[in-house]
């Protein structure tokens, strides 16, 4: 049986991904960018003041291909353009956080976390 956490968690995904952006709805071992990343926010459930709505806090880390960095910052911009104009309307943006650089897969990238809230019922 599926939970309702990661029911949320894979609709969203296949929202942003019906928009033509690459995610994925874990932490995977391994990935290819440019991709978001979804991960649990640091609040990750609290009750809403509806009896079995939530919001769902979840870190959407947008990750830029390796380029030089100009282009990497230009992908990574475009990156959290297209996913703000992608998010649905039960979902809410909290903020973008600094550009960082990422380093997995023995490279760095040029990383952003998106902080969204989305809206559920369990």
């Amino acid at each position: 049986m599926t939970s309702e956490l990661t029911t949320a968690k894979a609709q969203f995904s296949a929202v942003l991904t019906a928009e033509g952006l690459k995610v994925m709805d874990y932490v995977p071992e391994r990935f290819i960018p440019p991709v978001i990343v979804i991960a649990a926010s640091g609040t990750y459930l609290t009750r809403s003041s509806i009896a079995s709505e939530f919001i769902m806090g979840l870190d959407l880390m947008l990750v830029s291909q390796t380029a030089t960095n100009k282009q990497a910052t230009e992908t990574l911009d475009q990156l959290i353009q297209d996913t703000i104009l992608a998010l649905p309307q039960y979902a809410g943006l909290v903020d973008v956080g600094q550009p960082f650089t990422l380093q997995t897969n023995n490279a760095e990238y040029l990383a952003a976390t998106v902080r969204v809230d989305l809206r559920i019922t369990i």
